[in-house]
């Protein structure tokens, strides 16, 4: 598998660059590329995060939407910009561990092309529906895919996405059949959930939930081993039987690319670090549905090498292919 058969450069944070980038840095503004459409979580933590830095590095972090190819399009364009410090990437499982799974020829290792610098938090998805369709527990919704087999579609943020992923297990796990339809971006997802456009969404906590406090839409379940705070009477899939990944949860982070010098990797993390430990930092990310995990580099380096085969494994299993 692309993500093991290769020596772990990235990951062990090696190879610095000419050392006088790292006494200096930052001296001009640093890119952060969100891969992702501007509305869904990626880009509103993003562009949070890179306002809370102002009063913390001398130079400011500008956001910059990269959209595309299920993140691939922003993350290659990190990956190809010198490893100076310069250019950083907002990351998922997506990005991370199931591209490079998917795809026939991926166009960058995670062990081999990224340094990681620190993860935020992790996210369970929500199994949302309109009211209006009458359905009031997952066991109803199976019932109904089971009497109108591949008749039920499932909106996910794109091909290979941990949305996507998701749905596919739960088909898997309850042996029915659904029609999934990708879309670019959580934000568009839900949209056409409200719309009618598709019967349901396994979709971000930060898109989902504001629209199920407005009872626009109906949780039904969650991913993960425990419930959430805002949805407390929810079950989670495992709670209801299924399991085979769906008690897995998403994580949101950081990473440069491999070869940025480690002091640079070091002071980025700890000046997010920083931000996201206090208690105005952590109350922030939980409204913006991300549970505080706070990991630095050594420790987000970690949690990537045990998820990996996870993922990597309901990849497969999803069957699902990017040409």
């Amino acid at each position: 598998m692309m993500l093991h058969r290769r020596a772990l450069p990235g990951l062990a944070l090696a190879a610095a660059t000419p050392a006088f980038a790292q006494g200096h840095w930052p001296d001009r503004p640093i890119r952060l590329v969100a891969p992702y459409p501007p509305g869904g979580q990626t880009d509103v933590v993003a562009r949070w995060l890179a306002e809370q830095l102002r009063t913390v590095l001398p130079q400011p972090i500008i956001v910059e939407n990269r959209a595309g190819a299920q993140g691939i399009i922003g993350t290659q364009a990190v990956l190809a910009a010198p490893p100076d410090g310069y250019s950083v990437l907002y990351v998922n499982a997506s990005t991370t561990l199931i591209n490079p799974v998917i795809h026939p020829g991926p166009p960058y290792d995670t062990f081999r092309d990224m340094a990681p610098v620190v993860q935020f938090g992790t996210a369970a998805l929500v199994l949302t529906v309109r009211p209006d369709r009458g359905i009031n527990s997952l066991a109803e919704l199976l019932a109904l895919a089971r009497q109108r087999p591949g008749e039920l579609s499932y909106a996910s943020f794109g091909i290979g996405s941990a949305s996507h992923l998701y749905g596919a297990m739960l088909e898997k796990a309850a042996g029915v059949r659904m029609s999934h339809v990708p879309y670019r971006g959580s934000a568009a997802a839900v949209q056409d959930v409200l719309a009618g456009h598709a019967f349901m969404s396994i979709n971000d906590e930060a898109v989902s939930i504001p629209q199920v406090a407005d009872g626009r839409l109906k949780a039904l379940a969650v991913t993960g081993t425990q419930r959430i705070a805002p949805l407390p009477d929810v079950p989670t899939f495992q709670e209801l039987g299924f399991a085979g990944g769906l008690e897995i949860l998403g994580f949101n982070g950081l990473v440069m690319r491999a070869g940025t010098p480690p002091a640079i990797i070091q002071r980025l993390a700890d000046a997010v670090l920083g931000v996201i430990r206090t208690a105005q930092g952590r109350e922030r990310l939980a409204a913006m549905r991300l549970l505080l995990t706070g990991l630095g580099p050594e420790d987000f380096a970690s949690q990537l090498r045990r998820d990996a085969p996870i993922w990597a494994q309901a990849a497969r299993d999803s069957g699902a292919r990017v040409e």
